[in-house]
C-alpha cells in the first residue's frame, strides 16, 4: 500500500532481527508480497521467532520524542546545534512536514503494522496437530493483533486531526492487510475505532485464559492496559475504570527504592509491558534527550515541571532528574534527565516502558471522575502519591476541579518523558503554556488553533497518495 514509500521499505528487507532473551538470530525475509511459507510458518516455534522480531524494530521513542519535546516537559540544550542537533523544529512549533522527527513515526509504525499483518496473513497454515499448538497459535494470533491496535492507536494519537475525540474527525488509515500498492484514504475517527476495537476484542479473546507472556510482550495485561488508555481517549469511562482496575489488582505499584530500580532495569516491579533495548537497538530512549557521541544534551528537563516535586521527599525527583552545577563549565544547562540514562556499559540504554500500573490509577481517577465519583478518584490520587512521597498525608479536596487538576498535574508528574504530555494536553483541548523561565516568550505558548498544534501527515505520503487527503488543518 502507498503508505508509501515507507512501507515499500519493507520489500526491501533482506534481515529481520529476532532478539529473544540474550541471543540474536536473523530470520530471513524474501523481498516479495507475500512471506515464503517455508521460512516462517513451518512451525509453532519459527512462527514465534517471527513474532519476537516485530518486536525488535518496534520504536515507540518517534512518539515518545514528540510527547516530551512538543510540550512543556524540556527546556532545548545549549550546545543542541549544528550537525549534532536534534529536535530543535519540533520544540519551536516551526517543523516541516518533512522533517524526520514527523516522518519517522509514521514510517516505523506502518512498517511494524505491516510485518504484523504479514504474519497474520500466514498463521492459518501452520501445522498444530497438538493441542498445545493450537493454544500456543490462538496466544500468538491473539499477540499480533494487540500489537496492531497498539501501534494503530499511536498513530491516531499523533496525527488524527482533532485533539479532542471527535467521530466525525480524520483519523488515520487503519491497515489490516499487507498490499504495498493500495492507496488507503482516512477513515473518520468512529470508523477508525470500530476496526480498532474489533482488533482489541478478537486479542482479548484470544489472550484470555492461556499462559501469561513475559512483560516484554502484549500479553493479556497489557490488552488491558491498552483497553483502559484508549477507553479514556475515546470517553468511554466505565471500560476505563473497569480495565485499569483488572490491571491494578494483578500488578501492584511500586514504592521507595523499588522504584528508583525501574529506571535502571533492575526491577519490573508495576511494568506492564515494555519494549526492551539491547546495545544494538536502532534508537534508545536516552538518545533523544542526550547525544553520546557529541556529549551534549539535547534537552533538560523543564524547570516548570521539576519545580512540583518535593526534592527531600518524592523519589521521582531523583529518579527522573539530576542537578549538576559542573555542567556549567561544559557550557551546559545544569540539570539533566536521567530516566534513561542507563549505565557505564550500556549509556542511553534502558527499556522503554509502555504501560505501568501508576498510569491504571490516573486512568481510573479521571475515569472515576467524569462518572462524578470523587471519592474514588482522591483515593487513587492519595494512593499514587502515597508510593511516592514518603511521609505522605492524604488531601482532601473540596470540589471536582481540584480533583481534576491534581489528576493532570499528577500525569505531568509521574508519566514525564514517557510518551504522554502532548497528547495529554491535546485530548484536554488546552494549548501548550511553557515558563518563562523554560523558553523565550515566542516559544512559550502554542494556542489550540495554531497551525503547528497537530501533526501532519507526512509530506511524501501525501504526494505519493492523493486519497490520504485532506492533510490536518493549516498543512
Amino acid at each position: 500500500m502507498k503508505l508509501n514509500q515507507y512501507t515499500k521499505v519493507i520489500l526491501g528487507l533482506i534481515v529481520l532481527f529476532i532478539t529473544q532473551a540474550s541471543c540474536s538470530k536473523i530470520l530471513n525475509l524474501n523481498p516479495t508480497d507475500q512471506i515464503d511459507e517455508k521460512d516462517i510458518f513451518k512451525s509453532v516455534e519459527s512462527l514465534e521467532r517471527a513474532v519476537l522480531g516485530v518486536y525488535a524494530n518496534w520504536n515507540l521513542e518517534y512518539s515518545l520524542r514528540i510527547a516530551s519535546v512538543m510540550s512543556d516537559e524540556c527546556r532545548l540544550g545549549l550546545n543542541n546545534a549544528g550537525v549534532s542537533a536534534a529536535g530543535q523544529n519540533l520544540f519551536r512549533w516551526n517543523y516541516s512536514s518533512e522533517d524526520n522527527e514527523i516522518v519517522e513515526p509514521w514510517k516505523n509504525g506502518y512498517q511494524v503494522i505491516d510485518r504484523v499483518n504479514r504474519l497474520l496473513a500466514g498463521i492459518s497454515h501452520v501445522p498444530s496437530n497438538k493441542e498445545a499448538d493450537k493454544e500456543k497459535l490462538d496466544l500468538l494470533q491473539g499477540e499480533l493483533l494487540a500489537i496492531r491496535a497498539y501501534q494503530h492507536f499511536d498513530l491516531y494519537r499523533i496525527y488524527a486531526a482533532s485533539g479532542t475525540y471527535n467521530g466525525q474527525a480524520l483519523a488515520v488509515p487503519y491497515v489490516k492487510k499487507s498490499n504495498t500498492n493500495s492507496q488507503p484514504s482516512r477513515p473518520n475517527t468512529e470508523s477508525f475505532f470500530s476496526d480498532f476495537w474489533h482488533d482489541m476484542k478478537e486479542a482479548e479473546t484470544l489472550l484470555a485464559g492461556k499462559d501469561a507472556l513475559a512483560n516484554s510482550r502484549m500479553g493479556l495485561l497489557a490488552t488491558y492496559a491498552l483497553h483502559a488508555r484508549a477507553a479514556l481517549y475515546t470517553l468511554n469511562y466505565p471500560e476505563a475504570e473497569h480495565y485499569a482496575t483488572a490491571v491494578i489488582q494483578k500488578i501492584p505499584l511500586a514504592s521507595g527504592q523499588t522504584f528508583e530500580k525501574i529506571w535502571k532495569d533492575e526491577s519490573n516491579t508495576e511494568l506492564i509491558f515494555k519494549l526492551k533495548r539491547t546495545n544494538v537497538s536502532e534508537i534508545r530512549p536516552g538518545d533523544l534527550f542526550y547525544n553520546i557521541g557529541a556529549e551534549r544534551i539535547l534537552f533538560a528537563p523543564s524547570l516548570q515541571l521539576m519545580s512540583l516535586y518535593d526534592e527531600a521527599d518524592d523519589v521521582r525527583f531523583n529518579s527522573y532528574f539530576e542537578e549538576d552545577p559542573n555542567l556549567a563549565d561544559e557550557g551546559e544547562l545544569t540539570e539533566r534527565i536521567i530516566k534513561y540514562q542507563g549505565s557505564d556499559s550500556a549509556p542511553n540504554r534502558t527499556d522503554v516502558k509502555v504501560f505501568r500500573t501508576s498510569e491504571m490509577y490516573l486512568i481510573r481517577a479521571e475515569a472515576a471522575l467524569q462518572k462524578n465519583d470523587q471519592n474514588s478518584a482522591e483515593n487513587d490520587i492519595n494512593t499514587l502519591r502515597r508510593a511516592r512521597i514518603e511521609n505522605y498525608n492524604n488531601e482532601t479536596f473540596d470540589n471536582e476541579e481540584e480533583v481534576k487538576a491534581a489528576i493532570e498535574t499528577e500525569r505531568y508528574k509521574e508519566l514525564a518523558f514517557e510518551g504522554h504530555r502532548y497528547f495529554d494536553l491535546k485530548r484536554w483541548g488546552k494549548a501548550i503554556n511553557r515558563s518563562n523561565l523554560d523558553v523565550e516568550p515566542r516559544y512559550m505558548f502554542l494556542s489550540t488553533n495554531d497551525k503547528a498544534y497537530l501533526i501532519p501527515i507526512p509530506q511524501g505520503e501525501v504526494l505519493a497518495n492523493p486519497n490520504i487527503r485532506p492533510n490536518n488543518p493549516g498543512w
